[in-house]
Parts: C-alpha cells; structure tokens; sequence
C-alpha cells in the first residue's frame, strides 16, 4: 500500500486534470509501503495505493506501449519497502492525459461537486454514451469525471493475457460509484 506521493511531486488534485507533469515530477521519486500497513509487503503490476493513481510495472508498460498507448505519461518512480530497502525500480505512475464524453449525463444518477459543477462528486448509477468515446482511446478519464479512469475492452483483455498482480476493474455500465 503506498500513501504519499514523491517529496517534489505536483499536488495530489494536479494528477486528476489530464495536463502533462514530467517537466515538475522530480527525477528518482521515492515511494513507500505504508507504515499503517505493515501486512501489505508484496509488490504487485499495479500497486494499491490511497490515491486512486495508476502505479504500474515495466510489465504494464509494456502492454501499454505495445497497444500503441500515447496518451499518457509514465512518471518513474522507486518503491521502498517497510524497511526502506528498495522493492521496485521499475514502477511509474501513469498520468493519463485523454479526456473522453463518455458519461451520459441525462441518464447516469449522480451527484455534482459542490466545490466544481463540472464534475461529479458521486456516481449513483452510472450509464456510459459510447458515441462520446474516440475508437482510439485505450484508457482515458471522463470529462465529467476526471478523477475516474477507464479504458477499452482490448486493453483490457490485454491485462489479463498479459497476467498482470493487482489489477482490478469492473463494467462501466451500470456502475454504482463503488469499486468493491
């Protein structure tokens, strides 16, 4: 479980507006295992961490690269352990720069953000408008949902071909803001 972002990074909410971060994301970032989590010791393709951020291996990577993904950036990072040895040079976390209409916003039950009215704070039940996605994006945010990510059936079949450790995903459609 990883918490904290690297010392220099961009703010948590820059990681959810879809612009470039290489230029400000510090060379040779550190991340660790969460002390409040001393049983979560494996490192895993993608990493749980408290962030909702993609934190992927050199394996993920390379399904990404391999499907021609250029619509995100991959951050470097180094992962340390409890004990702050390092457990994984070949982690980034992907900073997803596509922004798709995908939400139907006439169907989909949801709350606004109070703080935002363009985008949502809480799906209820989400309904997908298939029309708004460009056939070329593979993993991609929602306009009206920046801090949600999704990404086509074939990147996901390619996941699972590919054997990835911890990832987890779930039909879009019908969604209940819920990801259990």
């Amino acid at each position: 479980m990883l918490e904290k972002l690297p010392k220099g990074s961009p703010s948590k909410p820059d990681f959810y507006e879809a612009v470039s971060l290489k230029d400000s994301f510090p060379a040779g970032g550190t991340m660790s295992f969460s002390k409040d989590y001393p049983d979560f010791i494996r490192v895993l393709d993608f990493m749980t961490n408290t962030m909702s951020l993609p934190i992927v291996s050199g394996k993920v990577r390379q399904v990404f690269t391999s499907l021609g993904m250029d619509r995100c950036e991959f951050l470097p990072v180094t992962i340390q352990d409890h004990k702050g040895q390092v457990a994984s040079k070949d982690h980034c976390i992907v900073n997803v720069l596509d922004v798709q209409d995908t939400i139907d916003m006439e169907r989909s039950e949801y709350e606004l953000s109070p703080f935002d009215e363009s985008q949502i704070s809480r799906i209820k039940r989400l309904v997908v408008k298939k029309e708004g996605i460009d056939p070329k994006a593979l993993f991609f945010r929602a306009r009206t949902s920046m801090r949600e990510l999704f990404m086509h059936e074939s990147l996901h079949e390619a996941l699972v071909q590919a054997g990835v450790t911890g990832f987890k995903s779930f039909p879009a459609e019908g969604w209940n803001g819920f990801d259990i």
